[in-house]
């Protein structure tokens, strides 16, 4: 089935490989075969060819940027085109389920094309795909306004139908364009062999190491640094580093410490209070002779090396960003500590390696092949940034915001870039195989769909903003920064207070969203929004904006994403399952019927454990050394999906954890 993970891909047959530099054989999965090219997966999730010699063919020198190279005004690919043949072909209504889904969904994220490249938020397409098939069980035309990173794209493509997804952000058009592609496995994993013999030298010079165990030079996979810091009571300084660890008795008991003393004047010292002054390398980590992974301190010859590309960086002039950083609800902290252009993110050391990569990458002659190395280029993202957290368990530096950690973990270029790279070949060769339909992607405000007719599109899913809790132009400042367009905000539809917006600027502009796509939906049809926040004012904003457009909502449930967020784990207040409203466009324009009874938010409580069966669910905590409890995350979705279709007052979590708390305490 598509979308799952190993033993989704065609495995044809494990062959022994001898590894020239390690003088081992190593065992490689065959996981996809044209003609005499075999496309090999190598065990440490790199990527391996053994094929014909048929050359990539490569500018010599790089031509028109990536981003211009796909995108014709606000079109990728040849999305005008492919839209005049679309509404052609859907100039009839689809049939669509005359009564709304009754059961929510459950989808994991843990699959090939989830994991393929990071973005803010996602709704996996498995899940998407259940609503898309109830709702259009003939096929349709599909409408995401807010499109993201493309999961409705790639969730309707499955599903054999054709799909609009629009999108504000040019790096979430980007990142949905090459989502929805199909490209040749092998091309695919040819061109990243190409690109990376290119700078075999470069990975060389900047990431070799002298095994301690053997002598012999390996790679450095990744380098830890840590703030200098200085105490606020006797003002001398220290290595974070040195004081500030806790080792358990297994990896996941590691931890660095928020509190702890100081080493000289032993007053009680807050990391998140300390001042900083310079980063410095304090250990790095790599495989070589045992094939276990081993960390030690920087030798001299490390050290040397690392100042060497300091002082003179040699970067790819031209092909690294320089973008000033404005103000902004997640700009400021990074600034706040330096960093205020793109080029301050990243090591000297990684600047150089991505800057020539990025020259590379936009050497390739075929555009849609540029475009999807350029794809595994930003799946980077902040992993390969000063602002990716050191982990003793290891794990993804992404986060949906941006924060400069004291202690800092500084990947391998290279080694990160082949291992994206098989995440998305998983993901070419699983779910993008299965792909049949059309797909536009359009870089365009929701507030404005002025390319479809009114009454043109059978089925809208998407996942508007969540009023405050993710601030989308800001933290695509890093991709737009390399793919040289931004994000116009003014139609972005945010709780943002740098940018002048609140609560009333929210349901304005979603008002303005939903109204369009009341206007583009065909009467009859439906229309499902995926929405969460822990504010009861944000949800009610949404509703008076869907009921505004002329949207009738029929029924809440809940789309369970399986895996609860760290945020969710280390913060009593973060709400949890997301919700699925299923509005529908009426057939006549007729007024719509309000609820009468507008009871207070603690008598909607009150009702909705009264009327609610079955038993409580409970939360059990995996990865938090924090006792099972009652999920009063689910319940306020539960309650919250109650108290909308009845009209009643809505409170945000907390006070609905504190009254549900009261209640339960109650019961028998």
């Amino acid at each position: 089935m598509i979308f799952q993970r190993e033993e989704s891909i065609p495995l044809l047959k494990i062959i022994p490989i001898m590894n020239k530099t390690a003088g081992q054989t190593q065992h490689l999965k065959i996981i996809a075969s044209h003609g005499s090219s075999r496309l090999v997966l190598r065990n440490e999730g790199q990527l391996n060819l053994f094929a014909p010699e048929t050359p990539i063919a490569k500018k010599v020198s790089p031509g028109t940027p990536i981003l211009l190279r796909i995108k014709s005004g606000r079109f990728f690919g040849n999305g005008e085109k492919v839209l005049e043949q679309i509404l052609h072909s859907h100039n009839a209504p689809a049939f669509t389920a005359n009564s709304p889904a009754k059961n929510g969904t459950s989808a994991g994220k843990n699959t090939y094309t989830y994991d393929a490249h990071t973005y803010h938020t996602k709704v996996p397409p498995q899940g998407i795909v259940e609503f898309l098939k109830y709702y259009l069980p003939h096929g349709g035309l599909v409408l995401d306004p807010s499109g993201g990173s493309g999961m409705t794209g790639v969730a309707a493509l499955v599903a054999g139908m054709d799909v609009v997804l629009n999108e504000l952000s040019p790096a979430a058009c980007f990142i949905a364009h090459n989502f929805t592609e199909r490209v040749s496995n092998t091309d695919f994993a040819k061109a990243i062999k190409s690109v990376l013999a290119e700078l075999t030298q470069l990975r060389k010079d900047l990431y070799t190491t002298e095994c301690r165990e053997c002598g012999k030079h390996t790679e450095i996979l990744y380098t830890v640094w840590s703030y200098q810091v200085q105490c606020p009571y006797c003002h001398n300084e220290f290595r974070l580093w040195d004081h500030c660890r806790q080792y358990g008795s297994n990896v996941r008991e590691h931890r660095i410490l928020s509190e702890f003393p100081c080493p000289d004047c032993g007053k009680l010292l807050k990391k998140s209070r300390l001042s900083r002054k310079n980063a410095e390398p304090v250990m790095l980590g790599y495989k070589c002779c045992d094939k276990v992974q081993r960390e030690h301190p920087l030798s001299t010859k490390d050290i040397l090396r690392l100042e060497q590309i300091e002082t003179n960086p040699l970067l790819a002039e031209g092909f690294y960003p320089k973008t000033y950083i404005s103000d902004g609800i997640n700009l400021n902290q990074p600034k706040r500590h330096g960093f205020d252009t793109i080029d301050k993110f990243y090591t000297k050391r990684n600047l150089r390696a991505l800057s020539h990569l990025w020259k590379e990458i936009q050497r390739l002659e075929d555009r849609q092949l540029a475009s999807m190395l350029a794809f595994v280029f930003t799946s980077l993202y902040q992993r390969v940034t000063r602002l990716s957290e050191f982990r003793f368990w290891g794990g993804s530096g992404n986060i949906a915001r941006f924060n400069v950690p004291f202690i800092f973990n500084e990947a391998n270029v290279f080694v990160t870039f082949e291992r994206k790279a098989a995440n998305i070949l998983d993901h070419l060769q699983t779910t993008a195989l299965h792909y049949r339909g059309n797909k536009v992607v359009v870089c365009n405000s929701a507030t404005q769909l002025d390319y479809l007719p009114d009454n043109s599109v059978d089925f809208i899913f998407t996942a508007p903003p969540f009023g405050a809790n993710i601030n989308y132009s800001e933290m695509n400042i890093l991709w737009e920064s390399w793919l040289g367009e931004f994000t116009d905000n003014t139609s972005e539809a945010i709780v943002n207070r740098v940018q002048g917006k609140g609560l009333a600027e929210y349901e304005n502009l979603m008002s303005a969203s939903l109204s369009e796509c009341y206007r583009v939906l065909r009467p009859g049809h439906w229309m499902l929004l995926v929405f969460m926040n822990s504010s009861g004012k944000v949800w009610e904003a949404l509703n008076q904006a869907v009921c505004q457009a002329g949207f009738v909502p029929e029924q809440i449930n809940i789309f369970d994403k399986q895996h609860g967020t760290f945020k969710q784990f280390v913060n009593e207040n973060t709400a949890g399952s997301d919700l699925v409203l299923h509005c529908r466009k009426p057939v006549d324009n007729g007024s719509i019927q309000t609820p009468s009874e507008k009871l207070s938010w603690q008598k909607s409580i009150a009702q909705f454990f009264d009327q609610r069966t079955g038993d409580l669910p409970v939360t059990i905590f995996l990865h938090v050394a924090r006792e099972s409890e009652s999920d009063y995350r689910t319940l306020f979705s539960e309650w919250i999906g109650f108290g909308l279709l009845k009209g009643h007052q809505l409170a945000d979590f907390s006070s609905f954890r504190a009254e549900a708390e009261k209640i339960i305490e109650k019961k028998p």
